[in-house]
């Protein structure tokens, strides 16, 4: 287990602020969103170099640049935590993200927010698989779908990687979902995407496991001094797991 991520959010007592955790699998690496320029750029550089260690400095130049273009747009989007991996899978390099944000929930009252997402989810992105899942934090909507983006032809992070361009489009396999906070104002949204196919079994499971265990709790202190889950035991969410499957198995 790599650690539980934790942000604190203004809640509706003022002596009370609402703490959201979250078990992120050991295999992804923080991407530091929050700190100075110079802070940014020297975790960053030493993230690319830990991840990255076989790799030439081309490579890491590389990677550093593509990850610091996305922490502007990351942090104006009230992102709390993102996450990357680059990892091995039957002798093959294969990458995933995972990132969490926060915004105000607008448009509807709490009660029918997922109701709400629901209806809106599916009209805006009608290609994509809508559906509501239970998780111990409370009723989320879920959403599985496929971007894809046109990359411009020159060298891109992924180059040496096992990922499929058709007419130079690369699509990426999404998860989201959004989870009405219980402060009724904000909204949490975890998403893990991935341009790995082959993969995308493996990244959802460990995906399922992280938004089952996210926990909300009001509390009067303003850190949390260690950790609240020990290894995870529960299995991956069934209705989830079968979603994923049927989308993208």
């Amino acid at each position: 287990m790599s650690g539980t991520p934790t942000a604190h959010l203004p809640a509706p007592a003022e002596d009370a602020r609402l703490q959201i955790r979250f078990v992120v699998p050991p295999a992804f690496h923080e991407i530091p969103v929050f700190g100075t320029e110079d802070q940014v750029a020297e975790e960053l550089w030493e993230l690319v170099c830990e991840v990255l260690a076989s790799e030439p400095d081309e490579t890491r130049v590389r990677w550093a640049v593509a990850l610091a273009g996305l922490i502007p747009p990351m942090a104006e989007a009230g992102v709390i935590h993102a996450g990357m991996c680059l990892v091995d899978v039957d002798g093959r390099p294969s990458t995933a993200s995972i990132v969490a944000s926060v915004c105000p929930l607008v448009g509807t009252d709490h009660a029918g927010a997922v109701d709400f997402l629901l209806t809106r989810l599916a009209r805006s992105r009608p290609e994509a698989e809508v559906t509501a899942i239970e998780l111990p934090a409370g009723r989320a909507a879920a959403v599985i779908d496929a971007v894809a983006t046109s990359l411009d032809g020159g060298p891109t992070p992924l180059d040496g990687m096992a990922v499929p361009l058709h007419d130079g489009v690369l699509t990426t396999s999404v998860i989201q979902v959004h989870l009405p906070l219980p402060n009724e104002s904000q909204l949490l949204s975890l998403e893990l995407s991935t341009p790995c196919p082959e993969d995308w079994e493996l990244y959802s499971e460990l995906f399922a496991d992280v938004v089952r265990s996210i926990h909300l709790e009001f509390a009067d202190l303003p850190t949390v001094s260690e950790a609240l889950y020990g290894p995870l035991e529960e299995p991956v969410a069934e209705a989830m797991g079968q979603r994923v499957k049927a989308a993208f198995g």
